[in-house]
This record gives structure tokens, C-alpha cells and sequence, in this order.
């Protein structure tokens, strides 16, 4: 399998976290690849026409793009499938977690897009939202998250990770942990998992 990838995109760590923790890392071949809006990878996007990244491309050549269904068919592949609960109520808690750390990740890019902007200064009220919207969702896993250390490691736990640690990489003087003991001690864990120190984001050298 050949995975269009980059070291620094929330959504490619989060296939990668995947990969290692299933224990298929070893059966991907990285791709590292540069895109953004107005940026086309001409390889890439012979396979994706969104030319965005993760996109997986199959011995058999079928391509899968978008981060969730990488990482559930990686689990469907995988000798040890866990990310992806089969009883329902577990499963839907799952999803429903993931869908919050996928949304705050959005919200950190977005944020992120904004500052790296030249054409016109900073909107202060759009930079406030994203803020804003980041912030009450801590909040709200601060209060959860005291339980989540006595079940299994899910998608929905990746998906948070992936968004508190993009939050220390570009935003790291907002200080999210501050006020939030609880989930900061919950990332902390989290974070010495082999898995999220095989794959932390990596800073441009220039």
C-alpha cells in the first residue's frame, strides 16, 4: 500500500497512529507529499482528484481518501481490528468522539490557514471563532475524558490526540491545557504511546 502523506497534517498522523497501532505500519510505503489549496501534486492527484492528503493507494490499485475510512479499512485488514468498536453503543460513543477531534483539528487548520494569510492582515472575528469553538470543545472533553483510561484505545481517542497535539505544534503559546488538569493528564498518557512518538509532527527546517 502507498500512502500520499505528510509529517506535518493532523489527518495523515492520524492514519499513521492507526497504522501503528494495528500493526500494519510495515505494509505502507510513505509517500511525502506537499498540497494545499491553490498547491496540486501532480502525482497525487492522478489518484484524487481533491489532491488532498491521506489518500491510500491498494497493490490493487483502488484508492481510499479521506482520513476516517483509511483508518477503517486498515482496521478491517489488520490481524488485531480495535479501533472500531462492533458493539453498537460502544461504537457510536466511538464515532461521536471522533467527530469532535476531527472538528477541532478543522477548526486548528482553519485557524492556522488564516495566520499564514499575506494577502490581507489577520480577521480578527473569523481568528476569535476559531478560538472560541476550539476552546468549548476542551472544555467539554475535560469534563469526559476521567473515564476513557478504563476501556480500550479507539478511533475516537486517535482523533483526539491528533487534535491536541496540532494545537501544542502551531498554537503552542494558547496553552490549551491550561484549566483543563484532566484531559492535559489524559494527553500526557496518551502521548508516551509508541505510536504517538513514532509519528510526531515534524517542523519545517526552513
Amino acid at each position: 500500500m502507498r500512502l500520499f502523506w505528510s509529517s506535518r497534517s493532523p489527518y495523515a498522523r492520524k492514519v499513521m497512529l492507526a497504522a501503528h497501532e494495528l500493526g500494519v505500519v510495515q505494509r505502507i510505503e510513505l509517500v511525502p507529499t506537499v498540497v494545499g489549496l491553490t498547491k496540486i501534486d501532480t502525482e497525487l492527484v492522478r489518484f484524487n482528484p481533491l489532491s488532498q492528503i491521506p489518500t491510500l493507494v491498494l497493490v490493487d490499485g483502488r484508492v481510499i481518501h479521506d482520513s476516517l475510512v483509511i483508518c477503517e479499512y486498515l482496521d478491517t485488514v489488520s490481524e488485531r481490528p480495535s479501533l472500531f468498536p462492533r458493539e453498537q453503543a460502544r461504537r457510536v460513543d466511538a464515532l461521536t468522539r471522533h467527530a469532535m477531534g476531527q472538528a477541532m483539528t478543522e477548526t486548528l487548520v482553519r485557524q492556522f490557514s488564516e495566520r499564514k494569510r499575506a494577502a490581507d492582515p489577520l480577521q480578527p472575528g473569523y481568528v476569535k471563532a476559531c478560538r472560541e469553538k476550539f476552546a468549548r470543545a476542551a472544555d467539554a472533553l475535560e469534563r469526559e475524558c476521567a473515564a476513557w483510561s478504563a476501556r480500550p484505545v479507539d478511533i475516537g481517542d486517535l482523533a483526539i490526540a491528533c487534535a491536541l497535539s496540532y494545537a501544542d505544534f502551531r498554537f503552542a503559546e494558547e496553552n490549551w491545557p491550561g484549566g483543563r488538569s484532566t484531559l492535559a493528564a489524559w494527553y500526557c498518557g496518551f502521548d508516551q504511546r509508541p505510536s504517538m512518538l513514532a509519528t510526531a509532527f515534524v517542523a519545517p527546517t526552513a
